[in-house]
């Protein structure tokens, strides 16, 4: 998605993420984490095409939010964020990379997880995440995402 260039662009943005497929209980906290899964850099080819299709699953607070699918790459650029409620600053933000693939199930590329605490001053991080592995599958990438903690009566809107 495009960078945001004016409050009524983000209240747009921030009104559309909403609208993301979103699984999970909904629950009414009032601090938020903000996270922006910017882009990938290296990552594993899984297609027949010596690329792979990849997207993000970002799993926090009982929820899932789930990236768009890019295809044909191994540098994907996302640019999408996605606002997770807590109701103190705790927990696990645990974020997979998978390839798509239309016929048989999606293939796990990678994963990485951060604390919530470690980001609970409110400054906003901006970092490349190197990918590990599920079990003993071959892993190769980084993710680059930023996290902003938002504290109670702060409107949540990632830079």
């Amino acid at each position: 998605r495009s960078t945001l260039s004016s409050s009524s662009a983000a209240s747009d943005v921030y009104k559309r993420q909403y609208q993301r497929r979103v699984r999970g209980p909904s629950q009414i906290n009032t601090m938020s984490l903000a996270v922006t899964v910017v882009e990938g850099r290296g990552l594993s080819a899984k297609d027949i095409n010596g690329k792979s299709d990849p997207y993000v699953v970002v799993h926090a607070a009982d929820k899932v939010f789930e990236s768009k699918v890019v295809t044909k790459s191994l540098n994907p650029i996302w640019n999408q964020y996605f606002i997770v409620d807590f109701s103190e600053p705790k927990g696990i933000v645990h974020i997979e990379v998978y390839d798509h693939d239309k016929v048989s199930s999606d293939e796990h590329m990678g994963q990485f997880s951060f604390n919530v605490s470690d980001h609970a001053d409110g400054k906003l991080v901006d970092k490349w995440f190197k990918l590990q592995p599920k079990k003993s599958e071959k892993v190769t990438g980084e993710i680059r995402a930023k996290i902003q903690y938002f504290k109670p009566g702060e409107k949540a809107v990632p830079q």
